[in-house]
């Protein structure tokens, strides 16, 4: 009985109590404070420092602050999320460089990867992939944004590299002609040995001509070649400042406690900054009548109708959104159903709905014809086919639901990624001035659109609106 209470924890024979009674004894002595009278000549021994407390149980919430120096900071946390994205949005992209900069932001992109003067260009990418993350950027007509993916125990690291590539980056004459190399390498892979990266550029120059979404973001080799060090350091001095900038933070974090840590990282950094032009919008941009292009392409004629479609800010964007989704975006084109189906006069056709611009979109309508066929015959098969359109049959409650369930259905798959809602966060806030919207998602714009509301759309933007005539052949790039 004897040895089953004291398994208990219930009794202790004497020997074993009176062991317990010393070693309470030796504890309270060891634990009691040190009198430097009493200890002599020996001293008191050196107080351990406590290791500072990791971050608070992250809880879900949203959680906003602008600091002192112009920093647009944002952070989702959400418990669920098993990595934490980060993201860095530069309110500047290639629509904003000027001629003498022409490039700089592709440049830029790949240059923030390199050298800092605390830390050698391979400790931002070591840091993710020996912790499993990834880290990323891509140069937008209107953004450059920087792409973190990482465990949460590892977050606050990515948080002091961040902020220290913003002020610290080695700008000299030979990272420059480094960075030149592999940036003209890219251009070579992508536009110089790809017809459609070739095409892209000279149509886009031949849409928009002086507009600023002329020119490439990923730049030509001209351009990339001439960069100027003394240039390059003015546009990382002056636009990758604080007040340019928007972090967006998602995941398994505390987000108070990660305000102080963003705080702490980022509120020094300069408040000083270059204020990046404006884009014009597009409705207001006079465009050319019809744009006739030839480059190495396939043996076969491009034509296409497009139309000028409102800016993500615009009050009609969201049925402009449902609009294009009926018309192109579900499983059948019905441009293309029309045109090379149902009529059988193009080897190909397509409806295409581009919202990649803050400042405007495009509604593409197009043919892809063997090369005999004239220009005027391939322009008005698009035309009749357009006309066609412009009966409405396909303009029902049936095909609107049906086109608001796709949208709706990726708007969920993109709430089980922090990166998607990341990059939610950062879009509407840089295009639309409300990064709130890019929290609560955009589920409700897309429910309170009306068949209605897509009519007048149609009427604004198609029906009664002339479009660019925009055609390509075989031949000789010009």
């Amino acid at each position: 009985m004897m040895l089953l209470l004291s398994g208990m924890g219930l009794f202790a024979p004497p020997a074993l109590a009176q062991d317990a009674e010393e070693t309470a004894e030796d504890s309270a002595e060891e634990s009691a404070p040190c009198d430097p009278e009493e200890a002599g000549e020996e001293g008191c021994p050196e107080e351990e420092e406590a290791e500072p407390e990791g971050p608070p149980t992250p809880e879900y919430g949203y959680f906003t602050t602008t600091l002192d120096n112009g920093l647009k900071v944002s952070v989702l946390s959400d418990p669920d999320h098993p990595v934490v994205a980060t993201q860095t949005w530069v309110q500047v992209g290639s629509a904003h460089e000027a001629a003498s900069e022409a490039g700089f932001a592709h440049l830029f992109e790949h240059f923030m990867f390199g050298d800092t003067s605390n830390y050698d260009k391979d400790v931002y990418s070591r840091h993710h992939t020996s912790n499993g993350g990834t880290e990323n950027a891509y140069t937008a007509f209107d953004n450059t944004v920087y792409i973190s993916e990482i465990p949460p125990e590892q977050h606050d690291r990515v948080l002091q590299l961040e902020a220290d590539r913003l002020v610290n980056l080695v700008l000299d004459q030979e990272n420059l002609d480094n960075e030149k190399k592999i940036v003209t390498e890219e251009l070579r892979l992508r536009t110089e040995n790809n017809p459609t990266g070739r095409l892209l550029i000279t149509g886009l120059r031949g849409l928009f001509g002086e507009h600023p979404y002329g020119h490439s973001p990923a730049g030509t080799k001209e351009d990339i070649q001439g960069a100027d060090l003394e240039l390059a350091r003015k546009f990382y001095e002056g636009y990758y400042r604080p007040a340019n900038l928007h972090l967006v933070i998602v995941g398994p974090v505390n987000g108070p406690w990660t305000l102080e840590r963003v705080a702490e990282y980022y509120g020094d950094l300069p408040e000083e900054h270059t204020v990046p032009p404006e884009v014009p919008s597009l409705q207001d941009w006079t465009f050319p009548e019809r744009v006739d292009l030839q480059d190495d392409i396939p043996p076969v004629k491009l034509a296409a109708h497009i139309y000028i479609a409102p800016a993500p800010g615009d009050p009609d964007y969201w049925a402009m959104k449902l609009l294009g989704q009926m018309l192109s975006s579900g499983s059948v084109d019905r441009f293309r159903e029309e045109l090379v189906v149902g009529q059988s006069k193009a080897l190909d056709g397509f409806g295409m709905y581009v919202d990649q611009f803050q400042s405007g979109g495009l509604m593409l309508f197009g043919s892809i014809s063997l090369p005999t066929r004239s220009r005027r015959r391939a322009l008005k098969l698009i035309d009749g086919t357009v006309d066609t359109l412009n009966e409405r049959a396909w303009l029902t409650e049936e095909n609107l639901a049906v086109a608001r369930r796709a949208l709706l259905r990726q708007e969920l798959e993109g709430s089980y990624y922090a990166s998607s809602q990341a990059d939610d966060i950062g879009r509407a806030y840089a295009w639309m001035g409300d990064d709130a919207l890019g929290v609560e998602g955009f589920a409700a714009r897309y429910e309170a659109v009306t068949l209605k509301d897509v009519e007048k759309v149609w009427a604004r933007y198609i029906a009664t609106a002339q479009p660019v005539e925009f055609t390509v052949k075989k031949g000789k790039p010009e």
